[in-house]
């Protein structure tokens, strides 16, 4: 921790002398008090209001050469020090604040003020959660700990920070602001247009970005009204000269619908799409998703036209986003159980995103995609010795006893009964070899195909697909976000009998 150097106490004593023979007012206060540290608080109060950061911070440094104890000189210095951007000494001042008083609510903001600059995120949400502990009506906190859980993507934790915020100070225009992109993200479009509307009244001039964002959410909240044609309609009219392609308004508004469980306004939406393009497989199997027609999986076609339009943008999509993280998560638990692999198989690789976390783990690793947007991809991130562009269940069918470990992150979620592909992966592993997966968990015994187009699948079909398997080990996990809801799924290792 940076140390602070305080004047020594005689050179403190002669800048009151002068002090008080230039200002009669310091002189007065001097008097009033009994001690000069009061007065040379106010006077760098005066600096520090006037934009004079550094004689404040000479000024609190010598009232503190007198008053030591002062937790809120210590305060008034931190939050001087961090005005003129000297932010690890404002970390010391404000840390000896606070050993000094852990009660004060304006020091554990000052704290999380200062974590925060530093991207300190740890520190910054444990000094706002003390400060709304100490003080549930400090509308700063709630909207700092909103903004900060914001950046760490916990949607929900941060829109109810946000509201709390707007509840305690609604005239405070960065808040609406935050209120709309979180309520956007959630998929209350309502709430989302209003807090932009509110936020421009307050003078924040909404970016053309989030002009935008506000036309969306107009448009979508129609379509969930019932009213589809006529929100696509009005669209250009709501977005004037920030208007994006209405083919990309339907595109992302049937995404969205759907996966917010808004599924009679996707369903319109779907049929007006397919009805353009008949032949296009993506719309074709997403809509009967909606639909909730009955399927064994996702078709070919569709994975491949899918994915291959997806592939320049799934990572950041996927990773950033969507806070999807398996093939890490995966490829710890399979080292937990083993690790000297000869021969690995990525099933469903990608764009290589689990490479990097599997070849620790082994000497040899093939990766397997129906898409070849995503092998491209792959071949640019490295760390395989072949990429094969084939079907899963087709390509392990062929490769009778050739690995020891097959990984499958993100891939069962694509077929429904699993018994196939089981069955397929337990003739392509050698004895013992393992297979490590992860699924969405469903409730309930069976299998469900998802709006989103994706399956998911309770654990004990899990179970019965794999007779051939012995489960060793099953985790509990967020696999994505979606619809800035997190998803629920298992990752799963499990030996070859």
């Amino acid at each position: 921790m940076t140390n602070i150097h305080l004047p020594d106490i005689g050179v403190t004593m002669a800048l009151v002398a002068s002090l008080q023979a230039s200002l009669p007012d310091f002189g007065r206060i001097v008097e009033r008090f009994g001690h000069p540290a009061p007065a040379l608080r106010k006077l760098g109060l005066m600096h520090w209001e006037n934009g004079r950061f550094d004689t404040a911070a000479r000024t609190f440094e010598a009232a503190l050469s007198l008053a030591p104890e002062d937790p809120n000189l210590w305060r008034d210095l931190a939050s001087v020090y961090s005005a003129s951007d000297r932010d690890e000494q404002a970390l010391t001042a404000i840390r000896t604040s606070l050993d000094l008083d852990r009660n004060s609510a304006p020091s554990w903001q000052a704290l999380a003020s200062i974590a925060d600059r530093l991207d300190a995120a740890e520190t910054a949400e444990e000094a706002y959660r003390c400060t709304i502990a100490l003080d549930p009506k400090a509308s700063a906190a709630h909207l700092g700990l909103g903004l900060l859980l914001f950046r760490k993507k916990h949607y929900q934790e941060a829109l109810d920070a946000v509201r709390a915020s707007v509840e305690l100070d609604p005239v405070n225009g960065l808040a609406h602001f935050a209120l709309g992109h979180l309520s956007f993200i959630v998929c209350d479009f309502a709430a989302c247009a209003r807090a932009f509307d509110e936020a421009a009244r307050l003078t924040l001039e909404l970016d053309p970005p989030t002009r935008q964002k506000r036309a969306r959410a107009l448009t979508f909240q129609a379509m969930i009204e019932g009213r589809v044609r006529e929100a696509l309609r009005d669209y250009a009219a709501i977005a004037g000269e920030d208007r994006e392609d209405l083919d990309i308004i339907a595109r992302d508004a049937f995404s969205v619908l759907s996966a917010s469980g808004h599924l009679e306004a996707a369903a319109e939406i779907g049929r007006m799409r397919l009805a353009e393009q008949p032949d296009d497989p993506v719309r074709r199997y997403l809509l009967d998703a909606v639909l909730g027609r009955s399927m064994k999986a996702a078709p070919t076609d569709y994975i491949e036209h899918t994915f291959d339009q997806f592939a320049p943008q799934f990572d950041s999509r996927l990773v950033e986003t969507l806070q999807y993280n398996a093939p890490r998560e995966m490829a710890k638990l399979v080292a937990g159980h083993r690790s000297g692999f000869a021969r690995m198989l990525d099933l469903g690789c990608g764009t290589g995103l689990a490479a990097a976390d599997l070849q620790p783990l082994g000497d040899h690793l093939i990766g397997v995609d129906l898409s070849s947007g995503m092998l491209a991809q792959a071949q640019k991130r490295g760390g395989y010795g072949e990429l094969v562009k084939a079907e899963a269940v087709a390509y392990l069918e062929a490769a009778q006893h050739r690995f020891d470990l097959v990984f499958a992150a993100d891939s069962l979620i694509y077929f429904g009964d699993l018994a196939p592909l089981m069955r397929a992966a337990a003739g392509a592993l050698v004895p013992g070899g393992l297979f490590a997966l992860s699924i969405e968990l469903a409730a309930g015994d069976g299998v469900i195909l998802q709006p989103s187009g994706r399956f998911a699948h309770s654990l004990a079909h899990l179970e019965a697909a794999a007779s051939d398997f012995t489960i060793l080990e099953t985790v509990e996990s967020t696999i994505r976000l979606e619809a800035g809801r997190p998803v629920p799924g298992l990752y799963i290792v499990m030996a070859r009998r």
